[in-house]
């Protein structure tokens, strides 16, 4: 998260400017907080469903569907993704898979533990047919333009930020936080490895 999309989103405001001829219009800059802004929307709609369902004892129906099409999204974009990060290293598109795969599982898991009725038992494909539609679609149909990969890509961000804080963070009081620090530092380690010698 923090190694590669954020550094993505940074950069992906200038090259949007370029590509799409918005720097007669608007400056570089503010296209590059337009992204963060986007990524902050995603952050917030994570967020205000994650409090619908805990508020609530009956959870709007509505609400689940979002968190259930939320997820499906983000592994979309993930399987989408992946053969531009294979072109990038062989080693980085194995680590990043590594790390987005340990996100997904995650996420499997909480929505079948908060939605078992819904999830565990009748929607738990939807997931995995969003995996297999962004590889055909990223292998088949022509990629769709710059700026809307952007969008698209700062948005769901914003919601796995929100995901990662939430799920993957360890519980203050059971954290070993010695194993915490060397897990976290040796994976940003490989990851900017493979960013100096391959680059992106």
């Amino acid at each position: 998260m923090f190694i590669h999309l954020l550094p993505e989103l940074a950069s992906g405001g200038s090259e949007l400017s370029e590509i799409r001829g918005l720097v007669d219009y608007v400056p570089a800059p503010l296209v590059e907080a337009l992204l963060f802004l986007v990524a902050l929307g995603g952050v917030l709609v994570v967020f205000s469903l994650n409090v619908l369902m805990k508020q609530k004892e009956g959870a709007p129906p509505y609400a689940v569907w979002l968190q259930l099409f939320n997820f499906a999204a983000i592994n979309y974009l993930y399987a989408y993704s992946l053969p531009s990060l294979i072109t990038t290293g062989v080693g980085y598109g194995v680590l990043f898979t590594v790390a987005i795969s340990a996100h997904v599982l995650l996420m499997d898991r909480y929505a079948a533990e908060h939605h078992p009725q819904r999830f565990r038992r009748r929607n738990r494909w939807i997931g995995s047919a969003a995996l297999v539609l962004g590889l055909l679609h990223a292998f088949v149909l022509h990629p769709v333009d710059a700026l809307t990969l952007a969008t698209a890509t700062a948005f769901l961000g914003g919601g796995l930020l929100m995901a990662v804080f939430r799920d993957e963070l360890p519980d203050l009081q059971r954290t070993r936080l010695p194993w915490l620090l060397a897990g976290c530092g040796g994976m940003g380690a490989l990851l900017l490895l493979q960013l100096l010698l391959h680059g992106h």
